[in-house]
């Protein structure tokens, strides 16, 4: 646009104008959206007013895409299953002995069900002991769920995490699909009404990107106050991975060395900003 009002136009403008026409978005999976833009012809053309006059005016359409950034969304609690493990971009498990270290990771072999709180356990287990811990759990319900014993509570699509007595780690890990720019948000939070003690983890591969301890209650205030010195951690940043690379959030059994009432939740989110080879 030229800025002029329409009355102020000459009778060319006038005949061909000056349009902006939005035809979208076309939303993809990757939110792409794609507009047309009409433009004046004699802008481009340097077309003379005859054929204007004789009736026959030209329009050139000219499409093209804004290329908005494309973005896809990894989320822990819409992937969420507990049928499959791995489970596309997710791993549900736990380390085989007290470390970090990405070779200690194992896959859950099994899974178990208290309503609608799922569980993913290393071995067939129906109750606390051998194969049952370190375990993660998922409340597919719409509404806040009691978990075991009635013990802990989970929000409404929050995983649930408890170490072993012995030091094992629960872990969730994200295995990267394509190389690029991530950006991963995480929020853990003490679910047991006993008051969690553990310790928190987010690593890329073996390095350590965040760390924190929970010491309290952070979860549902309805079903029981919020309590402690940090019952909550989050993080949140962006970091390059390679395709492969892996994304680890860990729940230990914290300073007093006991899972003992340490029942953490989780909420996590990795959006894959750019992929290597599309960036701007």
């Amino acid at each position: 646009m030229d800025g002029r009002q329409h009355e102020n136009w000459t009778h060319e403008e006038r005949e061909i104008g000056w349009h902006l026409v939005i035809l979208g978005p076309l939303v993809t999976k990757k939110e792409l959206p794609t507009y047309a833009h009409v433009v004046r012809v004699d802008a481009i053309l340097n077309l003379n007013t005859e054929g204007l006059k004789m009736g026959r005016p030209v329009v050139i359409v000219i499409f093209f895409c804004l290329l908005a950034q494309a973005t896809t969304t990894f989320d822990l609690t819409a992937d969420f299953s507990l049928r499959n493990n791995p489970n596309q971009a997710w791993q549900y498990g736990y380390s085989e002995t007290n470390s970090l270290d990405p070779a200690q990771f194992r896959i859950d072999k099994s899974t178990g069900a208290l309503g609608q709180i799922g569980f993913w356990h290393p071995r067939v287990s129906d109750r606390p002991g051998p194969g049952y811990y370190p375990y993660v759990a998922y409340n597919s319900a719409k509404q806040t769920r009691l978990g075991s014993s009635n013990g802990w509570a989970a929000r409404a699509g929050e995983v649930a995490m408890e170490a072993s007595n012995s030091g094992q780690y629960s872990l969730i890990r994200f295995v990267a699909p394509a190389p690029g720019t991530y950006q991963i948000t995480t929020r853990f939070e003490g679910i047991h009404f006993g008051l969690s003690s553990t310790d928190v983890h987010v690593l890329h591969n073996a390095t350590s990107l965040f760390d924190a301890e929970i010491e309290g209650y952070g979860g549902d205030p309805a079903f029981h106050a919020v309590k402690g010195t940090s019952p909550t951690a989050a993080y949140s940043g962006q970091i390059d991975l390679k395709a492969n690379d892996t994304v680890t959030f860990a729940c230990g059994y914290g300073k007093n060395k006991t899972n003992f009432s340490d029942t953490t939740g989780l909420f996590a989110q990795v959006i894959l900003l750019s992929e290597v080879g599309t960036r701007k």
